[in-house]
């Protein structure tokens, strides 16, 4: 490493798991590199095509009820979130990662306003999330999300007929809302599995999901089927995996989303375009796992393979990925074995909590089921909004 110019790391992201990263580096891990050689410096390059952070867990409230969640409190200009470091310390760059080049250790980026750029790296750090429907998550531009919200709000307004794909966590509590807040609705609810919540792996919890979308919010629910083809972007075509074709004033499509991935070499990828992990501490395997083309080269967040896109598991998995780039680039500045202790990668397993409308639902806390009244108080009340503050200006790694 030259002693004049900073070992440069970048992060791809800029949303939870790169925001998150970027604040557990400057807070914890550069400073303890610096401790052990005065000489050396830092920098973080953040390549992302956003210029806000989302609260993403708030999304269906702020979806279906605005009223009691404006969409406004659910965003972080990136410049507020980072202006509490040095500006020397940090840039970022405005594009999406085309490609990432290990040999050369540079990433190429097609640039917001226009052509590209190319960035080197000494270390890397791929948080580049998944995509799916712009009303649950930040694809690529702020506006796209706010279109999306403001389409749905307005076509809900007028809507008899709801038909929400997917029963995961960010299915059910939509369709929870919807039914709450239009309860004239016809709603309809296709799983796209055999239960509501099943990789939640708990046939009780499930099954409590199923009730409380039948007999609360008065749903139909359709099990065992899935979303084959739409057509319409208003009133919608929707036809079923066993040829069923259902008409309705409004689609809404909660089946999740597909890793930001494309710019990788297939062979560091899982079938699904998840990036897989070499190690406990989420080094890049690449591709083998005795080769060495993914030195250097770190992953946080949805886009780990085998994520369960809990933000449980990314708090977890922040501390994680510090620490090892600090024993790293402590081994390649002469001093192993003197930065901070490897943390281990120990989320909270087995807790779900699921709105399904601002008055209760169901959930899990370390594999027992809790009632819905416990749903209500700890979130459905608020979507967790109180969590906002800590986790985009970084607090929740206040300690390293």
């Amino acid at each position: 490493m030259s002693e004049s110019k900073p070992y440069e790391i970048v992060i791809l992201g800029g949303n939870w798991g790169g925001i998150g990263s970027a604040h557990y580096l400057l807070r914890h891990t550069i400073p303890a590199l610096q401790k052990l050689d005065k000489t050396k410096t830092y920098h973080i390059t953040i390549v992302t095509p956003n210029k806000d952070w989302l609260f993403k867990p708030a999304a269906p409230r702020v979806l279906v009820a605005p009223n009691l969640l404006p969409e406004e409190k659910i965003w972080r200009p990136l410049t507020e979130v980072l202006k509490q470091y040095p500006a020397d310390q940090y840039s970022i760059v405005q594009g999406v990662a085309t490609n990432l080049d290990s040999s050369s250790k540079t990433v190429t980026v097609k640039l917001a306003a226009s052509g590209q750029q190319t960035v080197s790296y000494d270390s890397v750090i791929i948080a580049t999330g998944t995509s799916g429907h712009p009303a649950w998550t930040l694809n690529e531009d702020k506006t796209l999300t706010s279109k999306a919200h403001k389409t749905i709000q307005a076509a809900l307004q007028k809507a008899q007929t709801v038909l929400v794909a997917g029963a995961g966590a960010v299915g059910l509590e939509t369709a929870g809302e919807i039914g709450v807040a239009f309860p004239k609705i016809k709603l309809t609810v296709v799983t796209g599995s055999a239960k509501p919540l099943e990789r939640a792996n708990n046939p009780k919890l499930s099954k409590q999901a199923e009730a409380y979308l039948t007999d609360t919010i008065k749903a139909t629910v359709i099990n065992n089927l899935k979303v084959t083809s739409t057509e319409g972007d208003g009133p919608t075509t929707v036809t079923l995996s066993d040829g069923s074709v259902h008409q309705v004033d409004v689609y809404i499509n909660c089946t999740g989303g597909r890793p930001n991935s494309d710019f990788l070499p297939k062979e560091w990828l899982d079938n699904r375009g998840g990036v897989i992990k070499k190690d406990a501490y989420f080094r890049v395997r690449g591709s083998s796992d005795s080769g060495s083309d993914a030195k250097d080269v770190y992953v946080v967040g949805d886009v780990v393979a085998g994520s369960e896109n809990s933000i449980w598991e990314l708090e977890a998995n922040v501390p994680v990925v510090g620490t090892a780039i600090g024993t790293d680039i402590a081994a390649k500045i002469g001093k192993a074995g003197k930065a901070p202790p490897l943390k281990e990668f120990k989320p909270i397993k087995n807790v779900m909590v699921v709105p399904i409308g601002p008055n209760g639902g169901v959930g899990q806390v370390f594999g027992w089921t809790v009632p819905s009244w416990f749903v209500k108080v700890t979130k459905a009340k608020t979507f967790l909004i109180d969590l906002l503050e800590p986790y985009a200006f970084g607090d929740k790694w206040k300690k390293p």
